[in-house]
């Protein structure tokens, strides 16, 4: 029996042809809206749109903290980490050899990623739902921030400082790297024992006097930093044993410590910086 052969339907080439015209509008819609929109770089910033700043000097000379000590470091910066703004920039500045200078400069920075569709739409971004952009923080964090991160804190970190721990110049020299405005703000994560060329904390006798005593020496002209006024501070002291004896000869307790870089940040314009010991493993204030 032969077969009785289909012709073109005229209906069905209609109805196809409308479905390609539709698909094809919606496509070229969307391209449309995509035009002139925003992206974010691969560190999550957006460079055209605010950004406030967090600035975190993070001083490895040797003694270097123990396991403890770095463990309750990590759970603070993965807490930083999650409580960036959007769009915040995240830097992480080191003392290691490879890193200081008189300029400084980051060994890694990441930026606050946005929570919700209206925040990217806020920065003329494309939108996302708060699934994906909840996995895309979680990425980022995994990719960039953690491995930064662990490399610094490692115990056999291939970058090292042996020598140093020049704080003074790098709170100075932090204009030149990424200036700090109102709002912004600075963690100093540190031993506070300064020790360079231009004074050396507990290492020399009279190097660290009270801060009243030391603002005027000619060295403090030197070292002091620019108005610091509207910036939040907060030092995370890694306690140390033995002061007052052996290389620690010359600071008698952590209070002293303490209160001449609480009275140096006051000096230079920081309203009340704060404080937090790291001190066996775990953080207290």
């Amino acid at each position: 029996m032969r077969r009785r052969s289909r012709g073109n339907n005229p209906l069905k080439l209609a109805a196809l042809s409308s479905a390609l015209a539709v698909a094809m509008g919606g496509m070229g819609y969307m391209a449309w809206q995509s035009m002139g929109k925003v992206t974010a770089d691969q560190l999550g910033c957006f460079a055209n749109a605010p950004q406030p700043q967090t600035v975190v000097l993070l001083d490895v000379s040797e003694p270097r903290f123990n396991d403890e000590q770095a463990r309750s470091l990590k759970r603070y910066l993965d807490q930083l980490y999650n409580s960036l703004d959007f769009n915040e920039r995240l830097s992480v500045v080191t003392t290691a050899e490879d890193q200081i200078g008189s300029v400084p400069k980051a060994r890694s920075h990441v930026c606050g990623q946005a929570t919700s569709a209206a925040e990217l739409e806020a920065v003329n971004a494309e939108g996302a739902s708060a699934g994906f952009l909840a996995k895309q923080k979680q990425r980022l964090y995994e990719k960039v921030f953690a491995p930064a991160i662990a490399s610094v804190l490692s115990p056999d970190a291939a970058s090292r400082q042996r020598y140093q721990s020049p704080i003074l110049e790098l709170v100075k020299g932090i204009r030149h790297f990424q200036p700090l405005r109102p709002g912004d703000r600075l963690i100093v994560v540190s031993d506070l024992i300064q020790n360079s060329d231009s004074v050396q904390f507990c290492r020399t006798q009279n190097d660290m006097p009270p801060f009243s005593v030391f603002a005027k020496r000619p060295v403090n002209g030197r070292l002091k930093p620019d108005s610091m006024e509207g910036i939040d501070v907060e030092l995370l002291m890694i306690q140390r044993q033995g002061y007052g004896q052996g290389e620690f000869s010359y600071c008698y307790s952590e209070e002293e410590l303490s209160r001449f870089w609480r009275d140096y940040f006051s000096a230079n314009g920081v309203d009340n910086p704060s404080l937090i010991r790291i001190r066996h493993g775990y953080v207290e204030g």
